[in-house]
């Protein structure tokens, strides 16, 4: 699979993490939501965020190398 593969099917993962966090967060409203969402889903958006960011400049370095292997 290629990088740009596993970025989209991590994204769309994402995407509907965020969806189905949404739906649960309007029928679960009282501190123990608040506190879930502060520990652990801020903290794996961060996370997500920066391996979209390094799944970006790892498919530039293999596009390069490709590149110059030809």
């Amino acid at each position: 699979m290629s990088l740009s593969g596993s970025k989209g099917l991590l994204t769309d993962a994402t995407r509907q993490l965020q969806l189905r966090w949404s739906d649960a967060r309007n029928a679960w409203r009282d501190h123990k939501a608040t506190e879930f969402e502060d520990q652990y889903l801020s903290d794996l958006m961060t996370s997500v965020n920066s391996a979209l960011r390094v799944i970006d400049e790892l498919d530039q370095l293999l596009q390069k190398i490709h590149a110059d292997c030809e």
